[in-house]
């Protein structure tokens, strides 16, 4: 075996060992090895007040330590993957509200505009594509141009019939 198989074995075999380890002090009790401690600047509490045994607490943890209170494990395997019953709520609660489609976005540039009696065609690129349109002209079958004014394009996307701005940038 070469030294990195040998290096892999040796942390398999350390790691396995670390979990017998603390199975066996999981089981034994000594769960409190493994609690870090918290000190507090603040004078103790009285014991008799902070004392919950719900969580476990002795006097001491209630005096500013931090203890470490682990949820116990499921009875059966077949628990482990369920959602609790809070997620599941809003897992049922998100499924029932659904998203309303809309308009992909604008797959245009503006490139410039020209004015020509009144009227004002915009210079529009898709892709390699240009485009001259005006107010009311169609783009494919998919928009129309609305209206148009210096500091932005208005469209409909037509299979949804959405409106759309396009800013120009101009002022």
């Amino acid at each position: 075996m070469k030294a990195r198989q040998w290096g892999l074995a040796a942390a398999l075999v350390a790691t396995l060992a670390a979990t017998w380890w603390a199975a066996q002090v999981e089981d034994t009790g000594e769960a409190e090895v493994a609690a870090p401690v918290v000190r507090s600047a603040r004078a103790p509490v009285a014991a008799s007040s902070a004392v919950r045994d719900r969580t476990g607490e002795t006097a001491a943890q209630a005096a500013g330590e931090l203890a470490i209170v682990r949820e116990p494990w499921p009875a059966s395997a077949s628990d482990l993957l369920q959602p609790s019953a809070g997620v599941q709520a809003q897992l049922n609660q998100g499924a029932t509200l659904a998203v309303a489609p809309s308009a992909p976005p604008l797959p245009f540039t503006f490139i410039g505009s020209i004015e020509r009696g009144g009227r004002r065609t915009v210079m529009l690129m898709e892709g390699e594509q240009l485009h001259l349109v005006g107010v009311r002209e169609r783009i494919g079958d998919r928009y129309r141009v609305e209206r148009v004014t210096p500091t932005e394009i208005e469209f409909t996307y037509l299979p949804m019939q959405q409106r759309q701005v396009l800013e120009t940038g101009q002022d």
